[in-house]
């Protein structure tokens, strides 16, 4: 039996919070769906990794402002 390991990488672009720029991807393992975002230019750095949708648009809409990015 085979299982494929490699993620599938959607990549969404740039959005706009706060006055700040982030960059924005969709990373599917298999079932399994992660949210990632960085700040633009930064994928380097840490961001803000997001298992779920619901998760994603409660940071979004600014509700879950512990989850800022800290530098």
């Amino acid at each position: 039996m085979c299982f494929n390991t490699q993620p599938t990488v959607k990549e969404t672009g740039i959005l706009s919070l706060r006055g700040q720029d982030y960059h924005h991807q969709v990373i599917s393992y298999g079932s399994r769906l992660h949210i990632h975002v960085f700040r633009k230019g930064e994928l380097h750095r840490h961001g803000l990794v997001f298992t779920s949708q619901a998760e994603y648009q409660h940071w979004l809409k600014g509700l879950g402002k512990q989850l800022e990015l800290a530098f």
